[in-house]
């Protein structure tokens, strides 16, 4: 029986699906967007943040000092970088549904006071019934630690849990903590594989 389905944040339930912030940030920092996105995300301070080691506006700063700006400030970096995202409503649709037979979890590799600054942009966490933030718990994913922190926060065993992400390492990291998954790819796909799962078992 599955208890619970665990959706990732950014990339599944938050998408980017205007690029134009974070083109026009890249072209004012004078790199490419994908090279913007690599130090936000992957940067040493970056992974430092997601366990809870680091104020995310010192990761800010320290992004801002790599591409030699300083007439824009952490916070304002911030709310540009992330001004082209919006909440997946179809699928956030479709999570609220699945409440009737199952909780549902949020699952996500986020900075330091990511849950306070998300929430005054979205309204979008409360829909859930454990939202977990990797900075809040020491660990990320695709750790087996996180994985195991969540299911006890949902009270589910590996075999009563669904997970979808939009990354193959922590699709792998899931499958190694034994949960069942999902390589998140657009949102039909995700639907029907979940609900394969639920009718499988």
């Amino acid at each position: 029986m599955i208890k619970t389905v665990i959706f990732d944040m950014g990339g599944v339930i938050l998408r980017t699906m205007d690029p134009t912030p974070r083109e026009r940030m890249a072209q004012r920092f004078g790199c490419t967007r994908a090279e913007l996105e690599e130090f936000v995300f992957y940067s040493p301070t970056s992974v430092q943040s997601e366990i809870g080691h680091l104020d995310d506006m010192e990761h800010w700063r320290v992004v801002l000092e790599h591409f030699h700006q300083t007439d824009i400030t952490p916070l304002e970096a911030y709310y540009k970088f992330f001004s082209g995202d919006v909440i997946n409503e179809e699928l956030l649709e479709y999570a609220r549904s699945l409440k009737k037979d199952c909780k549902i979890g949020l699952l996500s590799n986020a900075w330091v006071n990511a849950r306070e600054r998300l929430g005054k942009l979205f309204e979008f966490i409360d829909v859930f019934d454990v939202a977990v933030f990797s900075s809040e718990m020491g660990v990320r994913k695709p750790q087996k630690e996180i994985f195991d922190l969540m299911l006890a926060k949902m009270q589910a065993q590996p075999n009563e849990a669904i997970f979808i992400d939009d990354f193959n390492i922590n699709i792998r990291g899931a499958e190694e903590a034994e949960l069942k998954s999902i390589l998140f790819k657009n949102n039909q796909d995700t639907i029907r594989e979940v609900n394969a799962f639920l009718v499988s078992v």
